[in-house]
């Protein structure tokens, strides 16, 4: 049985990263990094979940739909900066084989700097005409050049697959967010203390990061030479990441001159509620691109990683958003109020959509960067942005915000569609048949939590449907796709025994 559990173990560990990350690490390195990183990464997500939940209550307590509004398009505004900001040229010095200079990393972090700099002053000059809510967006924009000093040091520490600094920067960061945002607002800064709080998330988590981080202070330089061989495959990366930018802004927008803007502060704080799951895709999403390159140096066969992948992902993502949608019909309105009883029917449909999509897109899209296809990302990207915003704003008129549930189910469908299909025709990789009984599983389990939620408005039959939820989810996982399971719970294990003996 031991030697089973310890087979289990390395499987899981492999599903995570089957290459050596770098010339100085060997392969039980990579899988003992792995899993402790693993672990890392997922007590990072218990203590945001749990962080999260209990901020978000309160602060929806203390404010209105329309203060998460305003927060939301500065939020928005400050991912559009710093995706125009960054070019891409970090993501090439994680995936090249030689490792970066200092000088390099200096050029890097002064590149973006002055431009996060320069395009923050000139969307929040844009933003303040506008009045109370212009000034809202303008102080949210001052996190997007704060948050450019912590790059050098996360490029560094994700070639190494040093995850567990990357997670206690991540909760530094997110903690500091939420413990000022709750004490401001509740000493009755109200909005700004919402708005404020993104400026302090941003300056913890770099401060944390510089802390922490191997490099130390670097000093930020200007330089054309060490930029320049970076740009092609930084203009490639963010034409995918381009696509998300521009659906997020179409999406807020549409929703605030359709349903208007108490309809955006209801999908900002649902969208906030599902950060977690997000959290796990996009940590997931940012480490497969070197390990996939490796992967295919070695002339490994991917199949394997991206079948297990996939499926692993699918386990971690269904408990997550079980737990935060099968008991929301009651525990929101129980919780907050009536004025927030839209939110139930976003949370339920989002969980659809990311797990149909997070596996998928988890597994498959550092492959196929590292096999240099940015095409097939870049069209699955468009398909599911487009779909989900026609679909949104069709509806949303005539269902409410329930279209907005709709419409990411919808893009879901199209862009993981896409995604798996490439895996079949040029790995093999069968990934209907991983991710079926995980999915039935899921929403079998969800809707039965769901159900019995939906019985009373009352805190009690809210936790009631969370732990019928996760009950049949665990017991449908055990008997129906027992493998996964298995070797997400070993890969658990492992990387706790890691965390607790690095």
């Amino acid at each position: 049985m031991e030697a089973e559990e310890r087979r289990a173990a390395e499987a899981a560990a492999e599903a995570t990263a089957e290459v050596v990350p770098g010339d100085l690490l060997d392969a039980d390195e990579v899988r003992r990094r792995a899993a402790g990183g693993a672990a890392a990464l997922g007590v990072r997500n218990v203590v945001l979940l749990a962080a999260g939940l209990v901020a978000n209550l309160v602060l929806a307590r203390l404010l209105v739909p329309s203060d998460f509004g305003y927060v939301a398009l500065g939020q928005t505004l400050a991912l559009v900066g710093s995706y125009l900001a960054s070019g891409g040229i970090g993501i090439a010095l994680i995936g090249r084989r030689e490792a970066p200079s200092r000088r390099e990393l200096e050029v890097l972090m002064g590149v973006q700097l002055a431009a996060a700099t320069a395009l923050a002053a000139v969307f929040a000059a844009g933003a303040i005409p506008f009045g109370r809510g212009g000034a809202i967006v303008a102080l949210i924009l001052v996190s997007l050049p704060l948050s450019t000093l912590r790059v050098p040091q996360s490029i560094v520490l994700e070639r190494e697959l040093s995850f567990r600094t990357i997670a206690t920067v991540d909760v530094i960061e997110l903690l500091a967010q939420y413990i000022w945002a709750v004490g401001t607002v509740a000493l009755g800064a109200g909005v700004w203390g919402l708005a404020s709080a993104v400026v302090v998330r941003a300056l913890a988590g770099s401060v944390a990061m510089i802390r922490l981080g191997p490099l130390g202070l670097l000093r930020p330089r200007l330089g054309w030479t060490e930029v320049r061989p970076l740009l092609g495959f930084g203009v490639r990366f963010q034409a995918a990441a381009g696509v998300g930018v521009a659906r997020d802004q179409a999406l807020n927008a549409g929703i605030a001159a359709i349903g208007g803007i108490s309809t955006l502060g209801v999908w900002a704080l649902a969208f906030r509620f599902m950060q977690v799951p997000l959290l796990l895709f996009t940590t997931l999403y940012r480490v497969s691109y070197p390990a996939m390159a490796k992967l295919l140096a070695a002339g490994r066969d991917p199949r394997p990683a991206i079948e297990r992948g996939a499926g692993v992902t699918a386990v971690a993502t269904g408990v997550i958003v079980v737990g935060i949608a099968a008991g929301a019909p009651a525990l929101v309105p129980a919780l907050l109020g009536d004025r927030w009883d839209d939110v139930p029917a976003i949370l339920g449909l989002g969980g659809i959509a990311l797990m149909l999509s997070c596996p998928v897109a988890a597994a498959t899209v550092g492959w196929l960067y590292a096999a240099d296809d940015p095409g097939t990302v870049l069209r699955a990207f468009i398909a599911h942005a487009v779909i989900w915003v026609a679909v949104t704003l069709t509806l949303l008129s005539s269902v409410g915000p329930a279209a907005i549930g709709i419409g990411w189910v919808a893009g879901a469908f199209g862009d993981s569609g896409l995604l798996a299909r490439a895996a079949a025709a040029r790995a093999g990789a069968r990934l209907g048949r991983e991710l079926a009984a995980p999915f039935a599983v899921t929403l079998a389990a969800g809707g039965a939590g769901w159900a019995l939620s939906t019985t009373s408005d009352t805190v009690a039959a809210g936790v009631a449907g969370l732990l019928i939820g996760e009950v049949v989810l665990l017991a449908g996982l055990f008997v129906l796709a027992n493998p996964h399971l298995r070797e997400a719970v070993a890969l658990a294990r492992q990387g706790l025994g890691e965390a607790r003996h690095p």
